[in-house]
């Protein structure tokens, strides 16, 4: 038998490691592993170290008996997750009730979807944890900073706001400021900060054509993952990109997807930012037409909406519709009796440092 089980294992693993040379992209084979038995081994211990139930292993490596050989070679198949769930690798240093702290989860329910019969767990262990549930957090961040956090305008009146992320871009970035010149309208460019290098002159366009220029950070993370310091980092250079050209230091962050963290909110304000988000969302890096464009925003909007568009193209995206979709869109405003003014007459804010 022991034979026997040696000679299916090294088969085994010649027919795994053959899918890999042969280019097999299923996730099964993808993301197997290989793990070669210890003294001692049980395959109970093998399965719970990997997040796996003993049957998931057995199934994985077609066993009809739980015996194993030191030496032996096993496929470590993918754990499958529930909706609910993430894995999580065991550090050193930490116990059960610290990662139950960490991830908010009850002690039972660690021990219940990883099967544990003992709180004892071991480095590298892999084990089931609570996935964080998203909260929209924006409101609780007005409530902490008022006058700081805005969403739409608060000024009265017909007036709205053009906004337009991600630039500068050497292609779409100048044919909108072509468009807003000829209509004599004034927008906001929030700036990607790794987008600047080389494209200097597009950002000496944008200020000295009136625009208002904002801070859409360096590198365009999700900055609820970030720390504090780390949050200050992509802003504050930034922040010193854009001031080497124009002569001024930005106030207004739009974080990258709307995000921030009450910590990093904290430091932005004590450093002088406002956070600038939208009320209206154009959708116009998705939809594929001008027409959708404008179906999909005009009727969103409402008197002090900040309306979100784009000047940059992401993958080669062609951004022809937002172009089209602009002049579009800022004509029908006029015909709904809209004012379209910068961001700074539709908020008590300033856009630069003095």
């Amino acid at each position: 038998m022991g034979k026997r089980s040696c000679f299916s294992s090294r088969f085994l693993l010649s027919i795994v490691f053959s899918l890999f040379l042969l280019g097999m992209t299923g996730p099964a084979v993808r993301a197997a592993r290989i793990y070669r038995v210890q003294p001692g081994d049980t395959l109970y211990q093998i399965a719970h170290y990997h997040g796996l139930t003993p049957e998931e292993l057995a199934k994985a490596n077609q066993f009809s008996t739980t015996i194993l050989l030191p030496g032996q070679t096993l496929v470590i198949p993918s754990v499958t997750l529930r909706a609910d769930e993430q894995l999580y690798t065991v550090q050193a240093g930490d116990s059960l009730y610290r990662i139950g702290e960490r991830f908010q989860a009850d002690l039972s329910w660690l021990r219940s979807r990883n099967r544990l019969t003992a709180d004892l767990i071991y480095p590298g262990q892999l084990l089931r944890v609570p996935r964080p549930k998203y909260v929209w957090n924006i409101p609780a961040l007005m409530a902490r900073h008022p006058g700081k956090v805005f969403l739409s305008g608060t000024a009265g009146g017909k007036r709205v706001a053009l906004t337009f992320d991600d630039g500068p871009d050497p292609e779409y970035t100048p044919k909108i400021l072509d468009l807003l010149g000829s209509l004599g309208v004034k927008a906001t460019f929030f700036l990607k900060g790794n987008k600047i290098p080389g494209q200097e002159w597009v950002v000496t366009r944008i200020f000295r054509e009136g625009h208002i220029v904002g801070n859409h950070s360096y590198n365009h993370p999700d900055l609820r993952k970030y720390s504090p310091e780390g949050i200050m980092r992509e802003m504050e250079t930034t922040t010193a990109l854009v001031a080497k050209i124009t002569g001024k230091e930005m106030t207004l962050v739009r974080p990258p997807y709307g995000e921030m963290t009450e910590a990093g909110l904290d430091r932005l304000v004590a450093a002088g930012y406002a956070m600038v988000n939208w009320s209206v969302d154009s959708l116009d890096w998705r939809l594929e037409s001008a027409e959708a464009i404008i179906n999909h925003t005009l009727p969103q909007i409402k008197p002090g909406a900040i309306i979100l568009m784009h000047s940059a193209s992401e993958g080669g995206r062609n951004m022809t519709p937002t172009v089209e979709a602009t002049k579009r869109l800022i004509q029908a405003l006029w015909e709904m009796g809209y004012e379209i003014v910068p961001l700074t007459d539709l908020l008590p804010v300033q856009a630069y440092k003095k």
